[in-house]
């Protein structure tokens, strides 16, 4: 597990860095309040301990920027002071708990431990699945009662896998989860600690746990016959709900399914829920043979029937059904293209040996428009509150699953991610015993009901600890998932032990009565605050069976997907989703796909989001068009899982590695040019006032060429760090190399400016810096200031008036 700790007490941290690689953890530290800020945005941690008490950002206020800017990582709050009022402050502005100094190290440990167990509900911090034991208290691995004698970096990987048992980690999530930034892996050494982690398994037992998921990474897989009822054996005295796992969610003794299995068992229920579909495509390509051999076909329903011969050509491999995507593809070239009277006469036998193949029947299309993606799930039995709850959410496309029952929510989310859950805590009596199916009270989208559409509160029953100790194992396991599914519990009662229970394991608790609406205000935001914490990927394909097939291909890797059907609507969707990576399918209605990234590439905004194209066509014409378009990739169909997702994974960390190395001047980690001169240009867009100041470090070749180039470096990096922590909350920051150094404060004037540049330039004329060969030095500097709009209205003009009245210091 990864920490990050920000204390500017050297003595302290030392003491904590040592305690804590001891007990296995990864830490990165920070001396200051605005690296630690830097750090957090820039990396992956398990949590954050942090100081009140930190120079620049304080601990209180470093919290609120965090929370405000989406970061949902346990924090960790150290404290001098004994007053209640800085521990609430503490509190109130994100943090999950609090150390008193001087610190008890042991009860600091438990702490950590219980924070980033957070949303496991056991009796116990002991991650465990069958014979495999691992005690994060004492990093003693067991296997059989046998213990493992694993190096730090093998038992940190068999930790983390523990915790995410159905997550697949590629190289870079790991070496993001278990390598700090100043002790970066050389490039085969994660392949060389599974390798060695799987030795000691293999010879403990515990053979094949660790699956190598082609193209993708890695991930736990112990045997089927492993399931909870083994944990509860080695712990014959624990209590029926006391059960350890691997997983929060392993309540019952019928294992989770592979990754494998689940993508399988949600692939068969699309199949089910879209055969009616998969037979009006059927029924297109069987008029058009009753036309043929009446000599009647004309270009419309041969269009007609070929776009449905195309649509079934692209989906049917997905679902294991390879001959029929053959089939469907010699349908396809022969009725799109002009078709002679021999090739027209071959179309009726394919057509019957295609219906042979599916086991369909032709139908007529359906009448009805195709249900909502069910994207948000409602555990309860009031129908009524999902009718009011979709009849909000219509408008966005959302869907809602209405559970009745626990059971069947457990059921449903074996194979779906929601982006939230609803859950009527104060219904579930009534839920646990509702026989959902049966009647009207049946599951499925939650709007098909009829209720009143009214405003009025929400009110329930009280609420029982009974319930809240039947529903916490569901929401531990919502709150365990990689990525965490938020969740909102209804109450009927303001239970403090409850709400202190539900609290721990991440849920918001609501007490009734409350409105619909302001139960989605809640829900929607918790959503949004996800949503800014995965990547996010937008598919394009007016095959509605095909992007719903695409769900469970990319959302178990934890990544949120936006889906639509509607080309004529792309740039509204593009525009409200932000996606970190674009799908687009190759043929479309309205606008195809090659015109679509046409337009994105046009727009500065999306030049460098990643696109991957759908297609089933691989010949070099459509291929040179879909690079010539701007396209990163494109995938043949029909789709096959791995394939895909490598394709996805690759292009997010080359796209974010990119992004890094293209934003940042790698000498001293501020905004280089580029991206510098674009922001500078967007505030004189916007027609804000600011003052820009050049700092030109005065002889930096004389500097590289008399005490060496090591020399130079280090003071580009001081003098960047130092800006960073001086000014990086108030200030525009670049380097715009040669020396210079570009300072923008906005909404001031140029006396303003130099007031507040004052004590960190005073502070870089104190920096002393040592040469390899043991010569010290100081570094010199010019400044000059200018402002927009007073002085100049263009960058070039601003930037010479700036250097022209720049004066030695």
């Amino acid at each position: 597990m990864r920490i990050l700790l920000i204390e500017d007490d050297e003595i302290l941290s030392g003491v904590l860095v040592k305690t804590l690689t001891e007990q296995r953890y990864v830490l990165d530290v920070a001396e200051d309040g605005q690296l630690g800020l830097e750090y957090a945005q820039a990396g992956a941690y398990d949590l954050i301990l942090l100081d009140v008490g930190l120079p620049h950002i304080d601990g209180i206020s470093l919290c609120k920027q965090l929370r405000s800017e989406g970061c949902v990582t346990p924090l960790l709050l150290m404290t001098a002071g004994n007053a209640p009022e800085e521990r609430i402050r503490g509190l109130d502005a994100g943090a999950d708990d609090y150390l008193t100094k001087p610190l008890d190290l042991a009860e600091l440990q438990a702490r950590i431990r219980a924070l980033l167990r957070r949303g496991e509900v056991t009796p116990t911090s002991i991650l465990e699945i069958g014979q495999l034991r691992l005690d994060p208290v004492s990093c003693v691995v067991t296997c059989g009662g046998d213990i493992l004698k694993l190096t730090p970096k093998e038992y940190s990987l068999l930790e983390l896998f523990l915790r995410n048992p159905a997550r697949v980690f590629s190289r870079g999530q790991i070496i993001e989860h278990l390598w700090s930034f100043e002790d970066p892996p050389l490039e085969d050494s994660v392949k060389a600690h599974i390798k060695g982690l799987r030795r000691k398994l293999k010879k403990a037992g515990a053979q094949d746990w660790i699956e190598n998921v082609y193209g993708l990474g890695y991930k736990l897989k112990p045997p089927v016959s492993v399931s909870v009822s083994d944990t509860a054996a080695a712990q014959p005295d624990a209590k029926p709900d006391a059960k350890v796992a691997s997983d929060a969610g392993a309540q019952t003794s019928t294992p989770k399914p592979a990754a494998e299995q689940s993508f399988n068992q949600a692939m068969e229920a699309l199949w089910r829920q879209y055969k009616g579909l998969m037979q009006a495509r059927l029924h297109l390509l069987t008029e058009a043979v009753s036309a043929i051999e009446n000599t009647m076909l004309g270009d419309e329903l041969r269009q007609q029937a070929g776009q449905a011969a195309h649509k079934l050509a692209g989906v049917l491999g997905m679902f294991n059904r390879e001959a029929g995507t053959g089939l469907a593809r010699q349908l396809e070239t022969i009725l799109l293209e002009q078709p002679t009277i021999i090739q027209l006469a071959k179309v009726p036998d394919l057509v019957r040996e295609l219906a042979e193949n599916l086991d369909l029947t032709a139908l007529p299309l359906p009448a009805t428009e195709p249900p909502l993606e069910e994207r948000l799930l409602l555990i309860g039995a009031d129908r009524s509150l999902g009718v009011e709850l979709q009849q909000l959410t219509q408008t966005s496309n959302l869907g809602w699953f209405l559970a009745p029952t626990l059971a069947e929510a457990k059921n449903w989310l074996q194979t779906h991610a929601p982006e939230v859950v609803v859950f009527d805590l104060a219904d579930i009596d009534r839920a646990s015993t509702s026989q959902a199916g049966t009647g009207q009270a049946g599951t499925g989208q939650a709007g098909t009901g009829q209720a009143g559409t009214g405003q009025a509160g929400i009110d329930r029953a009280g609420t029982g600890q009974a319930n809240i100790e039947q529903a916490l194992p569901l929401l531990a396991d919502l709150a365990a998932r990689t990525p965490a599914i938020p969740t909102v519990v209804l109450t009927g009662e303001d239970n403090l032990s409850g709400r202190v229970q539900m609290a721990a394991v991440g849920a918001q608790v609501l007490t009734q009565p409350v409105s619909v609406a302001q139960t989605w205000a809640v829900a929607n935001g918790l959503r949004l605050r996800r949503s800014r914490q995965t990547m996010h990927v937008l598919a394009i394909d007016d095959d509605p069976i095909l992007l719903k097939a695409l769900r469970p291909l990319i959302e178990p890797w934890g990544m949120r997907l936006t889906t639509s059907d509607q080309p004529l609507q792309f740039w509204q969707v593009l525009t409200d989703s932000q996606p970190d990576l674009l799908i687009l399918d190759v043929e479309m209605p309205d606008f195809n796909g090659i015109e679509l990234c046409q337009a994105v590439r046009s727009d500065p905004r999306w030049q460098d989001l990643p696109i991957v194209f759908l297609t089933s066509h691989t010949d070099a014409k459509t291929v040179q068009q879909i690079f010539t378009a701007g396209a990163d990739d494109y995938v043949t169909k029909p789709l096959l899982g791995p394939e895909l997702m490598t394709r996805i994974t690759n292009r997010l960390e080359r796209n974010r590695l990119l992004t890094a190395l293209s934003s940042v001047d790698s000498k001293t980690g501020l905004a280089n040019y580029p991206q510098s001169s674009q922001q500078l240009g967007q505030l004189i867009a916007q027609a804000k006032p600011f003052a820009i100041a050049v700092l030109h470090l005065e002889g930096l070749s004389d500097i590289n060429l008399t005490y060496g180039h090591i020399t130079g470096q280090q003071i580009l990096q001081r003098w960047g760090s130092l800006l960073q922590a001086h000014l990086g909350t108030a200030a525009l920051l670049g380097y715009w190399e040669e020396g210079d150094f570009m300072i923008v404060l906005s909404d001031l004037r140029k006396a303003d400016a130099k007031e507040q540049l004052e004590p960190v330039l005073q502070l870089l004329r104190q920096q002393i810096f040592t040469a390899p060969d043991g010569q010290r030095l100081q570094a010199n500097y010019r400044v000059g200031i200018a402002e927009y709009p007073g002085d100049a209205q263009t960058q070039q003009q601003l930037y010479q008036i700036a250097v022209k009245t720049s004066k030695v210091s």
